[in-house]
């Protein structure tokens, strides 16, 4: 993916499809990868995928993408979360002037995050039809992040995530929990029936 400072929107990709639900039972964290780089054809199809993500706004909410390896060598002594041997890296990230701009401090504080999470739903649930993987890194610096990977003072990384293709014998599933739903009111259960 070129080292061009510009940034351009994700080219038209082929289609690719899986089912909704599959998806959501294939989706997963995965920290072992096998080590041969991310085919761009599936990075951009994953790419495609994050651009499909609702947004308030177009412009706020960025990707930058990166199979540097140096990149990624600061990106894992630099942020303790970042616990997986994935050759590729994706930065969610949003553009704070842009969101204030164009949605007031409310965008530029919770909607830029949304937008992001989003964003970041997708590339989990486009992974698995791509034979891909991921791991999003919950423990990280700000400031180390945006100064790895060059963000301006305004651009506030949202989200840090390994994709790699997945090691033949991967980390063991976490199960998946239910959530807790409330009757119209707090402190009502909901009951499905």
């Amino acid at each position: 993916m070129g080292g061009q400072a510009s940034t351009g929107a994700v080219p038209r990709v082929e289609s690719f499809e899986m089912d909704l639900a599959l998806a959501m039972r294939k989706r997963r964290m995965h920290r072992a990868f096998e080590s041969r780089p991310v085919a761009e054809n599936d990075l951009r199809k994953l790419l495609w995928a994050a651009s499909r993500a609702p947004t308030a706004r177009a412009g706020v909410r960025q990707l930058l993408v990166t199979s540097r390896p140096d990149l990624i060598r600061l990106a894992r002594e630099a942020c303790p979360g970042f616990i997986n041997n994935a050759e590729t890296i994706v930065l969610v990230f949003s553009d704070l002037d842009l969101a204030e701009e164009l949605l007031g401090i409310r965008g530029r504080e919770l909607v830029s995050r949304i937008d992001s999470g989003a964003a970041a739903a997708y590339l989990s649930l486009a992974a698995p039809a791509l034979g891909l993987g991921l791991c999003i890194t919950t423990s990280w610096s700000e400031s180390a992040v945006r100064e790895i990977f060059g963000l301006p003072p305004q651009c506030r990384p949202e989200v840090l995530i390994g994709v790699g293709y997945p090691s033949p014998t991967p980390s063991p599933s976490v199960r998946a929990f239910p959530p807790v739903v409330h009757d119209s009111v707090y402190g009502y259960a909901w009951d499905a029936g």
